[in-house]
């Protein structure tokens, strides 16, 4: 059984963890898989928008396979092979929080460690009402990875971060809506629809100009004001070289819908 499928609805992509007797617990194969699928969505100018899933109703993920299956090595628990996942990790979380296309994680239940903090590099997240978010580090004695440091305080600020990480207590769909971690919570059974249906509309829009903004935004808390004013100078100039901006001033001016091309 493939532990990556992916199918195409137009112009997104689907990706789904696919290890589900497992609740899509993490290989080695599996992240190496999620690095390069998302590296050629970058070059791949018919891929406009990218949907990550898991498979069965149980989990997204609990994150990295722990129980010394899965393709894991036997050194998985020692220093080498830390750094062996951490490097896997390193790469796939790099491929998707770069990737100038907008990713929407659909979470369709318990979501854990670095499967946590790999959803939370994505662009947007819907979740099922019965998903769960857990930084299960400390109940392992571990420390937080696959960026977990860098995305959570930005989005829930620093005490709550902290407050997450350092109990590893499962924050439920509604609550992780309610502190600004996700975009929306929808009934299980609609958790596709929506989470397709938001790739599409955002796969209808400027592609190229959707990317730079990603690109700016996910620099902006690096940046001092006038970092950022000639970051977007200069993009604004690049941007307005594309075939959408011819697009969406003359869709202006005679008054109806831009019809963008990504180009």
């Amino acid at each position: 059984m493939d532990e990556l499928l992916v199918e195409r609805d137009g112009n997104v992509e689907i990706i789904t963890l696919n290890r589900p007797e497992v609740l899509n617990a993490l290989t080695y194969g599996m992240v190496r898989g999620l690095g390069d699928l998302l590296e050629e969505a970058q070059v791949d100018d018919s891929i406009r928008a990218v949907v990550v899933t898991g498979a069965g109703e149980k989990a997204f993920s609990t994150g990295a396979d722990l129980t010394g299956k899965g393709s894991m090595r036997e050194d998985a628990y020692k220093p080498i092979g830390m750094r062996i996942t951490t490097f896997g990790y390193s790469r796939m979380i790099t491929a998707m929080w770069s990737l100038e296309k907008p990713v929407i994680a659909a979470i369709n239940g318990t979501v854990a460690g670095a499967a946590c903090n790999f959803a939370l590099s994505s662009d947007m997240i819907i979740a099922a009402d019965t998903a769960r978010f857990i930084q299960v580090f400390t109940r392992r004695g571990l420390v937080a990875d696959a960026g977990g440091t860098y995305f959570l305080p930005r989005l829930v600020g620093l005490p709550r971060a902290k407050e997450l990480m350092f109990l590893a207590e499962d924050l439920p769909a509604e609550k992780a809506l309610e502190i600004g971690l996700i975009y929306k919570v929808v009934p299980l059974a609609d958790l596709m629809d929506e989470a397709v249906g938001l790739a599409q509309r955002l796969a209808k829009g400027p592609t190229r100009a959707i990317g730079m903004i990603k690109s700016m935004l996910n620099k902006s808390f690096e940046s001092d004001l006038l970092t950022a004013l000639e970051r977007e100078a200069s993009l604004q100039g690049v941007v307005t070289s594309t075939e959408d901006v011819v697009e969406g001033v003359t869709s202006f001016l005679q008054k109806r819908p831009p019809e963008f091309k990504g180009n």
